[in-house]
């Protein structure tokens, strides 16, 4: 899974990148053009626990990828993306907007001033207009082939929607429609967490950001950062740093409420096996089937499937193993259409 972090030049986007994912890229507005690139780990205590009971070879966690996206600097421009951003864009599955809500008068915000909320709309009104130039120019093509059909329609209530000043991720669709758009990749389809980086000052209080309000009118998740204090807490010793976010009260490692927070925008889950060889977590779209769920493993497991073997993480662990699992009944056959939930250990039945 593909994360693009997005944001207008000095927001201090990139502090935050290196805060939570352990990089050294290159701050300020002489940083990289490159998307900055790292892998983290999704935190979850049940891989270790079925560890303790399976001792495997190997424990794979779930795993994110975070692109750095270099933000517009070019000179008089307000906008927080340029044409080689969005083509990055594209190709991710989520985004995450990092907001500047910390003052600097020596660090120049390219709107002139700091405003969270502001910035929050300005972005995602840039998602809108990239995809509104898309579905133009689809419409044009439509029409002058004389193709008013299903496509048609639909990509006309996608233009609808966002003259109406709403992104695409609240445009309710049906399964066989969210499958016909998703060839164009469109931006404000894509789900969004807003991550307020507020700064010292803000320590302690409560919305720091500002941002708690537009969130919920927009429906978006967000979390709040004091990224240059997170910096400082990152070069701490390991063992020194709880105590001091403890007496900081910046609360729970920001890492961890990031990686949940970005795992929950995406809207996933993960499907868990077990066994000697390896303990697993992978990751999948909530309401994901079983067929589909086991072609995350392998094509061949999904060509092949014929029924998953399920049991509830609760469940086992209450048991203690699959044995007293079955014995207790809580070992369930499923078919293709079974949607795995989270947390379900499987073991997939297939022939090919």
């Amino acid at each position: 899974m593909k994360v693009g972090v997005i944001g207008y030049a000095r927001s201090g986007k990139t502090t935050v990148f290196n805060a939570l994912t352990g990089a050294h890229a290159a701050v300020g507005a002489f940083g990289s053009r490159d998307a900055n690139v790292a892998v983290l780990k999704v935190p979850d205590e049940r891989l270790e626990r079925l560890a303790e009971i399976h001792h495997p070879k190997k424990v794979t966690h779930a795993e994110i990828q975070f692109l750095d996206v270099a933000p517009n600097t070019a000179a008089g421009e307000d906008k927080a993306l340029d044409s080689a951003a969005l083509t990055v864009l594209k190709n991710v599955d989520a985004l995450v907007h990092v907001v500047r809500a910390f003052e600097n008068e020596d660090v120049v915000h390219p709107k002139d001033s700091v405003d969270p909320v502001r910035d929050g709309r300005s972005l995602d009104e840039e998602l809108q207009l990239d995809d509104l130039i898309i579905i133009e120019r689809r419409l044009e093509r439509l029409a002058k082939e004389g193709r008013k059909d299903r496509e048609y329609d639909l990509i006309g209530r996608c233009r609808d929607h966002i003259e109406s000043g709403q992104s695409l991720r609240t445009l309710e669709l049906n399964p066989q429609e969210q499958k016909a758009i998703g060839g164009y990749t469109f931006l404000s389809r894509k789900p969004l967490l807003l991550l307020g980086n507020y700064g010292e000052e803000g320590i302690g209080q409560a919305d720091p950001a500002g941002l708690d309000a537009y969130a919920a009118e927009a429906g978006l998740a967000h979390i709040d950062l004091c990224a240059a204090m997170e910096m400082e807490v990152a070069q701490l010793p390991e063992d020194e740093r709880q105590a001091f976010r403890d007496e900081l009260g910046l609360g729970e490692a920001s890492r961890i409420r990031f990686i949940r927070s970005a795992y929950h925008s995406l809207g996933l889950i993960s499907f868990l096996t077990a066994g000697e060889p390896e303990v697993r977590a992978w990751p999948i779209v909530a309401g994901t089937h079983a067929v589909d769920a086991a072609g995350q493993i392998h094509s061949d497991i999904q060509r092949g499937f014929i029924r998953a073997e399920v049991v509830a993480y609760d469940d086992f662990m209450a048991a203690g193993s699959m044995a007293k699992a079955k014995e207790a009944g809580h070992v369930r056959l499923e078919g293709k259409e079974y949607e795995v939930k989270d947390g379900d250990i499987i073991l997939f039945r297939f022939n090919v």
